[in-house]
């Protein structure tokens, strides 16, 4: 019961919202806002990420929303999900903080959506993986050791910023792929992640009515076309010395960007490629098993192996991860250790179970 309040007051302000059109409820701006973590992050990860180190992690994806919330104040990006302003200004160099933005929001919020903290029983959650993902890992990687080490010498072999990935493509077979600086797997695979919220990303809650159609992700075909220019950066900085424009360190929006790497071929650091080029004396590489015995079928498959690549967990490469952990400046190994206590492996067997099943959609 509301009281002081005249019934014909709340009958007439019920009849007035009650003639608000549909359309314009989702017309109001929504800030992209930080969606809470299915754990406690006052008791930390354990000694991979300490209560300080998870703080940073959140702080990071507080810092990530509202300064990607600035960047599109105006644009027609700013009622947009955190996913389709990836897709509509990846081909943007004007846009080049939105996207950098809103990519290391997704990258960060799969991160920490992959793990969970220790368990009081035993060291790690290796007993909730699905008996299919440990097969898969013993026969692409010989081990599940060796697949601790091959994704951590991944790690250690980037002397950049970026992400580590495990995934899987739809024949369930298993790789190590790095992505460079706000690159990110998910835009393309949306669809495909175990959330109970149909890929709702950390950041992304405050758009149920936005969200819920269509559940898919957009394929490549719906960005923007090349001769639609988005507007420029509404924030134009002055740019600190040491840094590049256009990078989320500078804030500054530009024309001038660094020089685009060249691109990287389909099968660096993955399990598509082709077998026979991978050394046979060699029994797990971060390609995944040197195996010899393949079958011809199974062959002639592996070579489409990566065309539709589906993220199982990631891990990042930033210098803050680990320092905030207080493991120092040079502590990435050591910090890298500590992954496996807290990753999930109930919800990565998930991820793996859902990839393996979109085989009949792909061949369909």
């Amino acid at each position: 019961m509301v009281s002081g309040i005249p019934a014909r007051l709340l009958s007439s302000a019920a009849k007035r919202g009650a003639s608000i059109p549909r359309s314009r409820w989702f017309s109001i701006r929504k800030l992209h806002q930080r969606r809470g973590l299915l754990y406690n992050p006052e008791h930390g990860l354990g000694q991979f990420l300490p209560p300080p180190a998870l703080r940073t992690a959140i702080d990071w994806q507080d810092g990530l929303l509202d300064r990607l919330n600035e960047e599109v104040k105006g644009t027609s990006e700013e009622n947009l999900s955190v996913t389709q302003t990836v897709l509509n200004l990846s081909g943007y160099r004007e846009r080049t903080l939105a996207f950098n933005y809103a990519s290391l929001a997704l990258n960060n919020s799969f991160f920490l959506d992959h793990l969970k903290p220790p368990s009081e029983e035993s060291e790690t959650h290796e007993k909730e993986m699905s008996s299919e993902l440990f097969s898969a890992i013993e026969t692409h990687h010989g081990s599940l050791s060796q697949l601790k080490s091959s994704f951590s010498a991944a790690a250690m072999g980037m002397f950049t910023n970026g992400w580590v990935w495990f995934v899987s493509d739809q024949r369930g077979i298993t790789g190590i792929l790095p992505t460079f600086g706000p690159g990110t797997l998910l835009v393309r695979s949306r669809k495909h992640m175990a959330s109970g919220e149909r890929g709702l990303i950390f950041g992304d809650s405050m758009r149920d009515g936005l969200e819920s159609s269509p559940p898919d992700a957009p394929s490549e075909s719906d960005v923007l076309p090349s001769d639609v220019t988005p507007p420029t950066s509404p924030t134009p900085k002055t740019q600190p010395p040491g840094t590049w424009p256009s990078s989320p360190v500078s804030g500054v929006s530009t024309s001038t960007l660094p020089p685009t790497p060249n691109p990287l071929g389909p099968r660096f650091i993955h399990t598509s490629r082709v077998l026979r080029d991978v050394d046979p004396s060699s029994k797990s590489t971060l390609f995944g098993v040197a195996n010899r015995d393949t079958s011809p079928g199974d062959a002639a498959t592996i070579k489409t192996v990566g065309q539709v690549l589906f993220p199982l967990f990631c891990v990042p490469v930033y210098e803050h991860s680990w320092m905030s952990a207080g493991y120092g400046v040079w502590g990435k190994e050591e910090w890298l250790k500590q992954l496996w206590s807290v990753i999930d492996w109930e919800k990565v067997s998930q991820s793996y179970n859902v990839a393996r099943a979109s085989q009949a959609n792909f061949r369909g």
